[in-house]
């Protein structure tokens, strides 16, 4: 079985694109297996077709997994993984009913965005902070003093 690993990096909030990019290459006749590390995907060789592949962010889900999963299988989607809080999904594009997808609506859409929001944007901005504010804080008491030589002279 040929495989193959591509690099690839999306940001968090470009789970769309990723998507496409996953249904692209199945086209192309490389089903997608899993994504490791910070962007590597791997493929296998297959027939070419038109899959569908969707992402979802949910961590409430990722906890409740087996009715996670459940949900989505009785609508036809095949759980492939979970990634950095993303799971995987995809349908034969034969199998779908005109715009289907797992959000059906903005609404739908907003909630996960805000999900993402939540869980990956929020604690990104605490260590930002929690990492800014002490060197900060560190380089205005160190304006009052001077190294010379190896030697500390302060300034009053």
């Amino acid at each position: 079985m040929e495989t193959k690993k591509e690099f690839r990096y999306f940001n968090i909030m470009e789970y769309e694109k990723e998507a496409l990019y996953l249904q692209e290459r199945h086209k192309q006749g490389w089903k997608f297996v899993k994504v490791t590390g910070l962007g590597v995907y791997h493929f296998v060789k297959c027939k070419p077709e038109n899959v569908v592949y969707q992402l979802d962010y949910n961590q409430e889900g990722i906890s409740e997994k087996q009715e996670y999963v459940q949900m989505f299988n009785d609508c036809g989607w095949e759980y492939l993984m979970d990634f950095m809080g993303y799971s995987y999904f995809r349908k034969p594009a034969s199998e779908m009913k005109e715009n289907e997808g797992i959000f059906c609506d903005d609404d739908s859409r907003l909630e996960m965005m805000n999900r993402v929001f939540k869980g990956r944007l929020i604690p990104l901005i605490v260590i930002f902070f929690c990492i800014l504010i002490p060197q900060t804080i560190v380089q205005f008491s160190l304006n009052n003093i001077i190294f010379f030589n190896n030697y500390l002279i302060r300034c009053s």
